[in-house]
């Protein structure tokens, strides 16, 4: 028939073949692609043309770095320990002083005598400039610390402003702001106190030549009838008579204000010259206060007793305190520790007696060793005093009654 298409044996044994084939396999599921296909196979994905496998380190390289890693630590550890000790050298009394910088006023130099306190500022080993300062007449200090990791061809130095203002005060001008004293302003007492930052700075006074002052105003006062026109406005003869202790007491406690009264520009440059040295020293005597006590058992001064990690030693340091009452000899002192060897057993055996005599005599009758072949013993002065120490909580109380 035309249209019919004739198939032979052999198309007819490959078209069941082919059929048998796909009824006995499973459909298969469409294959993944992108990022995710390699996690939906859980086969790890290719690497691409800019993407390179992740290479394990051996067990070697791992711990080559772990060495490296501390080696950089303890350089690191080093370098800082090196730069505080270097920090810390430049603190010492010896030098501190020359990291000082003086910075006064142009304004002091106006009066004729003030030569006098420029040759002791001067003679100290540091350094001093005038500058207009944000109160006139007034002194400020600066440390200039170099930074220890400058090189000596460029060194880098840091400043630091110190908190101390010494304001020179007339005499006149300071027994004009004395009637301010009973009004809540300071600016009045003290000028420009109302700066920024001024409650972070500790300010004081200097007045020099106010008994000169005093006894040459009332002649002037005589010789003007009784009033005298000074610089401000009318200047009185009450003003003499205020009281220089009202005042200093005043302006300590209501302005945080100490006032110095000075003769002469000779004491004033020593004054500078003394508080100079008191602020150099400031960052060493901190610094020596934040340590543990020098007096420390584990010292190793010629008197003192080391103490090991294990106690070894604080037999000794027991038998030391015992020794500190008056007329306790060693060998006394050692009878103790031995019968007692530790302040806490010697509690326990207070605790122990049943009445109050007991506890005072405990250590009476202990032998003591004596050089000359003698029996002695500790005796109940001793055996008193020792159990008053013990238990006391009277700071007051007198345990040598012989004294």
């Amino acid at each position: 028939m035309a249209g019919i298409e004739r198939r032979g044996p052999v198309a007819v044994a490959r078209r069941d073949a082919a059929w048998a084939v796909s009824e006995s396999e499973p459909e298969s599921e469409p294959e993944p692609r992108g990022p995710d296909a390699a996690a939906a196979t859980g086969s790890p994905p290719a690497a691409g043309p800019g993407r390179r496998p992740r290479r394990r380190k051996a067990p070697g390289e791992a711990a080559a770095g772990r060495r490296q890693q501390r080696k950089e630590q303890e350089a690191l550890e080093k370098r800082q320990r090196r730069e505080a000790a270097a920090a810390w050298k430049l603190l010492q009394p010896e030098r501190c002083l020359r990291l000082m910088e003086v910075c006064a006023d142009p304004g002091l130099l106006q009066d004729p005598d003030s030569d006098a306190w420029v040759n002791v500022l001067s003679s100290l080993d540091c350094k001093y400039s005038f500058e207009p300062q944000a109160i006139p007449c007034s002194i400020t200090w600066r440390r200039n610390m170099p930074n220890t990791l400058s090189t000596p061809e460029s060194p880098e130095v840091k400043t630091e402003e110190e908190k101390e203002v010494l304001v020179v005060v007339e005499p006149e001008d300071f027994l004009k702001r004395l009637f301010f004293l009973s009004q809540p302003d300071l600016n009045r007492v003290l000028p420009s106190a109302a700066l920024e930052g001024s409650s972070t700075k500790a300010y004081s006074l200097a007045v020099v030549g106010l008994d000169a002052y005093r006894r040459y105003v009332p002649r002037k006062l005589k010789a003007d009838g009784d009033q005298h026109v000074c610089r401000g406005g009318t200047f009185r003869a009450e003003l003499l008579m205020l009281g220089d202790s009202v005042a200093v007491v005043v302006l300590q406690l209501w302005g945080n204000v100490n006032v110095l009264f000075l003769d002469t520009w000779q004491e004033f440059g020593q004054h500078v010259s003394a508080l100079t040295k008191a602020i150099a020293k400031r960052p060493y005597k901190r610094q020596m206060e934040s340590q543990e006590l020098p007096f420390c058992t584990a010292g190793a001064w010629a008197s003192g007793v080391r103490v090991q990690k294990d106690g070894t030693g604080l037999w000794q340091v027991w038998k030391r305190q015992i020794q500190q009452f008056n007329r306790v000899s060693p060998e006394t002192a050692a009878a103790i520790a031995e019968a007692y060897p530790s302040p806490s057993l010697l509690l326990q055996a207070y605790e122990k007696c049943s009445t109050e005599d007991e506890k005072r005599l405990l250590l009476s009758d202990i032998p003591v060793k004596s050089h000359v072949g003698t029996d002695r013993r500790v005796g109940p002065d001793l055996s008193r005093r020792i159990y008053l120490f013990m238990v006391s909580t009277d700071p007051d109380l007198v345990l040598d009654l012989s004294t």
